[in-house]
């Protein structure tokens, strides 16, 4: 008899859309998206919950939808987390090597990734993910298995990604007001990179951009692994409350020229005049109106594009990405994004779809489905216990993210104290 199907669901909880994947995994691990939902997202403000009521009606329409689509009845779901509470800390650890002819054994390893993981923070945050940025024997760094090795010191520098405990906590109750378990939490941008990234930029060097309706988040990958990430909380919506006000339209129509006509790359003139920007009934030239569009648009993307550049600046990172940027997110749609970008940091840039998945071409194609897809992924990578840099040996003693972060959202269900 063929082995029966395996299903996940995740659930990307934005702040202008929720989407609802349910998909199906393969014997040879290949993800197929058997349906999906998306919805206006109510309650959500710039990555965080601002009504919990609204947020839960969004993700209930939004499974509903997915459910009816997929014929399968959602339980359980991976959920994504993001905003500007979210931060990282880099840290460098050490031990010596006792053991005869000084080989690095497993419970080196072992040990030394307990110390590592153990990090001073208050009772306001929590952890979210600690991600193996590479492992040093003596001087030699970017070890990637150390066991075997001779070496008299042992080192592992560790990204250990942190938020805030009453945001998460904020989602975590939406989603339990929908009668959905958390199968576990994951960094939009760590998701993201997983749907569109390739392995070949991951190793080389690469950033990513997911400009979302409230968020950007960012992403920067090198030698296969995450080194920087970043939350900036401003997205489309603002571009289209600049759209708003500088044209005098109600914002849903905004919304509606950002979407069909708005161009932030200038070598467009051949077709200026033949852009016709619906039924707006403003006093001015078309082609006026359009360069106004365009100025407006341009404007805060440069800004936006400019202060990603400069944050990554300040940690030294921009002159060792030889892949240069990739954008995703629903403000990838917008037109001429990647010129605008790449004059801006002055490299390659491309858009980014999700990759090695299966399902509806409409939702593959389109950019705005990377988050959601690339939870998919990381599900699946979790459930074949493939550790994406994390240590998550349920032998270890120290208790590994999936084990401690279940924990923690059954102190939150049970509302017990996080000191």
């Amino acid at each position: 008899m063929p082995a029966k199907e395996e299903y996940i669901a995740a659930i990307d909880i934005g702040t202008t859309k929720v989407t609802t994947l349910i998909a199906s995994i393969k014997k040879n691990s290949q993800i197929e998206i058997k349906g999906y939902g998306t919805v206006e997202c109510k309650g959500m403000k710039k990555g965080l919950v601002v009504d919990i009521n609204d947020a839960t009606k969004s993700i209930l329409n939004s499974i509903g939808i997915a459910e009816k689509a997929s014929n399968c009845f959602v339980e359980g779901a991976f959920i994504g987390v993001t905003g500007k509470h979210i931060s990282f800390i880099s840290n460098w650890t050490e031990i010596n090597i006792n053991s005869p002819g000084k080989i690095v054994r497993k419970s080196d390893v072992d040990r030394l990734l307990s110390m590592a993981n153990k990090i001073n923070l208050s009772s306001e945050h929590y952890v979210i993910h600690s991600l193996i940025k590479q492992f040093a024997i003596d001087d030699e760094k970017d070890i990637v298995d150390p066991i075997g090795l001779s070496t008299e010191k042992l080192a592992v520098e560790i990204l250990t990604i942190y938020g805030s405990v009453i945001p998460i906590k904020n989602v975590i109750n939406s989603v339990k007001a929908a009668n959905i378990e958390i199968e576990d939490i994951i960094l939009e941008a760590l998701a993201s990179s997983e749907a569109v990234l390739t392995p070949e930029e991951k190793e080389s060097g690469v950033i990513m951009l997911d400009i979302g309706g409230g968020t950007t988040d960012v992403a920067i990958y090198k030698n296969k692994k995450m080194v920087f990430t970043y939350c900036l909380p401003v997205g489309g919506d603002l571009i289209t409350n600049d759209i708003s006000i500088g044209l005098n339209i109600p914002f849903l129509k905004a919304e509606e020229i950002k979407k069909r006509f708005a161009n932030v790359d200038y070598n467009f003139y051949e077709t200026l005049n033949r852009i016709n920007i619906g039924d707006l009934k403003l006093d001015r030239n078309k082609a006026a109106l359009n360069i106004r569009l365009y100025s407006i648009v341009n404007d805060r993307v440069k800004e936006l594009l400019n202060i990603i550049k400069e944050k990554i600046e300040a940690y030294g990172f921009i002159h060792i990405i030889p892949c240069g940027v990739v954008i995703t997110g629903g403000s990838a749609n917008l037109k001429g994004i990647t010129a605008l970008a790449s004059d801006v940091f002055n490299m390659p840039v491309r858009i980014g779809l999700p990759i090695d998945i299966e399902g509806p071409s409409d939702l593959l194609s389109n950019p705005m489905y990377s988050t959601a897809c690339g939870l998919l992924k990381y599900a699946s990578q979790i459930r074949n216990f493939l550790s994406l840099n994390q240590f998550n040996d349920k032998k270890q003693k120290n208790k590994g993210f999936i084990a401690k972060f279940r924990e923690f959202i059954n102190k939150v269900l049970k509302n017990d104290n996080f000191e």
